[in-house]
């Protein structure tokens, strides 16, 4: 299964504004394992690691997380965890502007979509999978608006290019 990443409407065949039986629907997702309730209405479905986090408020599906383990993510054919973590920003940074630092992950605010793990902002350096074992590497697509982050008012931006 390939989970194509859309920037501003969701990722694969999730996208945002489904409900959780939408969501519970499609192929390969079915109940989740744990449901957390949080304020203002707010919910989270975890499935495991293999499948993307989801979130939603009131309007529905607004925020998808996939980890590294989650197979087959990809930007534009690219699959953003086979492939160098400098590349991928460099790729994402010539489609969808330049990055902001917020809270230690890189934000592209416009396409709603974070990168966790990629960059280390404290040592300046990319995440290597080849040198280091620990990855935690991830990504979040959020419907515009969505993101519970401060990035949008932060204007700490970087440029890979």
């Amino acid at each position: 299964m390939f989970w194509t990443v859309h920037p501003g409407h969701g990722l694969g065949s999730l996208s945002f504004g489904m409900t959780p039986e939408d969501v519970k629907a499609q192929p390969g997702l079915g109940r989740p394992g744990h449901v957390y309730r949080g304020s203002r209405g707010r919910v989270m479905e975890y499935r495991g690691l293999a499948v993307p986090i989801c979130e939603y408020g009131p309007g529905g599906l607004n925020c998808i997380i996939a980890g590294r383990k989650v197979a087959g993510v990809r930007f534009q054919g690219t699959n953003i965890f086979d492939t160098d973590p400098e590349a991928i920003v460099r790729l994402l940074e010539s489609r969808l502007g330049p990055a902001q630092l917020c809270q230690e992950q890189l934000c592209f605010p416009k396409a709603g979509l974070l990168l966790g793990g990629f960059f280390d902002a404290h040592d300046k350096c990319f995440f290597r999978p080849d040198a280091e074992y620990h990855d935690e590497r991830s990504v979040t697509i959020y419907m515009p608006g969505a993101c519970g982050l401060s990035c949008e008012t932060e204007h700490e931006l970087v440029s890979f290019l």
